[in-house]
């Protein structure tokens, strides 16, 4: 009995010790949000069969990315419609300076709104995870307006 108590109090001990250690790390993460308008330049669609929007579509576009009406960088976008709501989409946000943020994630066409992940980057961006909320901008979906939450 007396050693089955000390294995749970070891136990017990060794779980709140991981637990400490795991909430300073991750309070070590910096967190930043940012909100910039996409606004399309050009864009790509792709119609593969069958005719009309279906699975296996692809489209896409480039663009600016702006922040108080300045351009603060530039974006590129693929998707893949996996039916005639749904895609498949990855997008490269390069902001001046050379650091990118790399989002991917299900996007629903028409949608008022999307939730896509963050899932990487580079220079100040490195290791990067997060979310960014699209929203449409435009009537015609050539503007989106994206809040990110990095956590780096």
């Amino acid at each position: 009995m007396r050693r089955a108590l000390k294995l749970v109090v070891v136990v017990t001990a060794g779980i709140g010790l991981l637990a400490s250690v795991a909430s300073a790390s991750s309070s070590r993460d910096h967190r930043l949000v940012k909100y910039v308008r996409v606004a399309a330049k050009s864009a790509f669609y792709v119609d593969n069969d069958p005719s009309g929007n279906s699975g296996g579509d692809s489209f896409g576009s480039t663009g600016d990315l702006r922040h108080a009406g300045q351009k603060v960088g530039t974006y590129s976008s693929a998707c893949t419609a996996s039916s005639a709501e749904r895609a498949q989409c990855q997008v490269t946000f390069r902001w001046h300076g050379g650091d990118r943020l790399q989002l991917a994630g299900d996007y629903k066409l028409q949608a008022p709104r999307n939730e896509i992940a963050i899932v990487g980057g580079t220079g100040r961006f490195r290791r990067a995870r997060g979310e960014a909320t699209l929203k449409p901008g435009s009537q015609d979906g050539s503007i989106q307006r994206a809040r990110l939450v990095i956590v780096r």
